[in-house]
């Protein structure tokens, strides 16, 4: 593996950061585009079920998932650079991920998710962004609930839902 720059490894992180920070803060149309790539693909497999979409149509994909929940909190490793050649990068980060969501009845219900982003990253002028990601789901505790509340916008967390 060619030498990384330590210049290169924290933007390949910050590149991988602002996936779940577009998630968390519901700034998909904002944040996405500057860490995917026009036309990147991505795979999830989550526990027996597979979603597959490329950008840009994925974020509103993401979207979907994501106004249906009250919060969200991707909380995603550091990458580990599993190859390095130039202007292309491998990295697997692993990711938890809590859905919370408010139901019609009012009461709530979190889906967390647990597994491993694997990223193919490549240099751009403007910096590193994703071309594939592949989502692996190790384990799941909850269900995502396709009918509840939705929030289009980042709720005020100060105040109870």
């Amino acid at each position: 593996m060619a030498n990384i720059r330590p210049e290169d490894e924290l933007a390949i992180t910050r590149t991988i950061q602002l996936v779940a920070r577009a998630y968390d803060h519901k700034r998909h149309r904002e944040l996405l585009p500057r860490a995917f790539e026009e036309n990147a693909r991505q795979h999830y497999y989550l526990l027996g079920q597979f979603v597959e979409f490329s950008m840009p149509a994925g974020v509103d994909v993401a979207m979907s998932y994501h106004e249906r929940c009250y919060a969200t909190q991707h909380l995603v490793s550091p990458p580990v650079i599993e190859s390095f050649d130039g202007d292309v990068a491998r990295t697997t980060s692993t990711v938890h991920a809590v859905h919370v969501q408010i139901l019609k009845d009012g009461t709530r219900a979190n889906w967390i998710l647990g597994g491993y982003y694997h990223d193919t990253l490549v240099r751009h002028p403007e910096g590193w962004r994703i071309r594939e990601r592949t989502a692996v789901g190790t384990y799941e505790e909850g269900r995502f609930h396709e009918d509840a509340q939705a929030f289009a916008q980042l709720p005020d967390y100060t105040r109870p839902a």
